[in-house]
């Protein structure tokens, strides 16, 4: 291994005090996703990446992927993600799981479409070079949304017998994915109503037992896209029901990323049990990012600033970006916050304020800021969450 880099607290961009609520539930591990490159074999119609450019779709030289992770390892982190595109079309991603377990990562985690995993030989292979968790992008519980969300005719097919084989195996050897195997649904105007039947459908017919729904962030293809991107309060109570089946029926882990909290009703905001149970940002381990880029992270790549919306900002504090290794490096829970977030005029009096990461400025771009209000803190059972390291987020 090499010697750590002179450059690497600058170039790592360490997380800022305070950027998660405590929570005792939280893996203490320091987390790493890694972009391998923005190839994919979905289309799916609310990627961010919408069309990359050719050089974005490239792969991640082998070298450097080498670099990054003992880059990574010896700045204390212990778990690893890798992140497309789709990691399961790079040439050495079981090379790329079997280094990171060379060199002491505990946790192991691809986030994947899972259309390869269907066949058994690579599953296998990627499995015994010490793959530790499995997160599989999965958005309807039926062939027809599935593929028109993906656009690849055949796709929940071919995911439903990857995740089928998967959770056999894990049946037959307990010792497998000790991390977890779960799906993650991003939760959009398409698939919102359905979600208690997908619930069903996931712990029930393909026996997952953890569940993970994200809303979209209208960026890439659904820029602009109101159809796709739902409001708040056309999704809420859908959410609100799967949360009380998940509480009351399935007993199984389930978590929503995405909703600020001013959008959840009091009875879920002000129950720290269930709050700290459902609230994916409770949990979600704190992560850096390492993604290709030439230095278009403070305004998207063919993005004109236009005065006055919510995508003009100023240039990121949280990205540092290495034009050696052509990579920019952050902090994921800061790069939310503070640059990909924006806080509607109600935030600036808004007791929760310090452990609330905004909203996602294309959902303002769409619908504005005029349904978020303010929260006060005695109206919650907040005071006893403090955020992490006890220190309020810098603005």
């Amino acid at each position: 291994m090499t010697a750590p880099h002179a450059d690497s607290p600058n170039q790592l961009a360490p997380a800022r005090a305070g950027n998660q609520p405590a929570s005792s539930l939280r893996d203490i591990r320091k987390n790493v996703e890694i972009n391998i490159g923005k190839a994919c074999n979905n289309r799916c119609v609310f990627c961010i990446d919408g069309l990359p450019k050719a050089e974005d779709r490239s792969y991640m030289p082998w070298e450097q992927m080498q670099a990054e992770l003992e880059r990574f390892y010896i700045d204390g982190y212990r778990s690893v993600g890798f992140l497309g595109g789709e990691p399961t079309t790079y040439p050495r991603i079981v090379d790329a799981v079997a280094h990171a377990r060379a060199l002491g990562f505990t946790r192991v985690a691809i986030a994947t479409n899972a259309t390869k995993l269907r066949l058994e030989h690579f599953t296998d292979r990627i499995l015994a070079a010490g793959l530790t968790r499995i997160t599989v992008s999965m958005h309807g519980h039926t062939a027809e949304l599935e593929d028109k969300l993906t656009r690849v005719p055949g796709n929940f097919d071919k995911k439903c017998a990857a995740i089928r084989m998967i959770v056999a195996k894990r049946k037959a050897d307990p010792s497998l994915l000790p991390d977890g195997l779960s799906v993650n649904i991003v939760l959009n105007g398409w698939n919102q109503p359905h979600l208690t039947r997908m619930m069903r459908f996931f712990y029930e017919d393909l026996g997952v037992d953890d569940l993970r729904v994200n809303f979209i962030r209208p960026e890439g293809y659904a820029e602009g896209d109101a159809d796709l991107t739902a409001q708040y309060k056309v999704v809420v109570p859908n959410l609100i029901k799967a949360v009380v089946l998940a509480e009351t029926h399935f007993r199984k882990v389930f978590t929503f990323g995405g909703f600020p909290l001013c959008v959840l009703p009091k009875a879920l905001r002000s129950n720290h049990a269930l709050l700290s149970r459902y609230m994916g940002e409770f949990r979600d381990l704190s992560t850096a990012c390492s993604i290709r880029s030439e230095g278009g992270d403070l305004i998207p790549p063919g993005k004109v600033p236009v005065a006055g919306s919510w995508t003009q900002q100023p240039k990121s504090s949280t990205v540092r970006f290495d034009a050696g290794q052509q990579r920019a490096r952050f902090n994921w829970q800061d790069r939310k916050r503070h640059d990909l977030k924006g806080h509607p005029r109600g935030c600036a009096s808004c007791d929760l304020e310090p452990i609330c990461e905004g909203v996602w400025k294309g959902y303002l771009e769409i619908w504005g800021d005029s349904e978020f209000r303010p929260v006060k803190l005695e109206e919650t059972a907040l005071a006893s969450l403090p955020v992490q390291q006890g220190a309020p987020v810098a603005r």
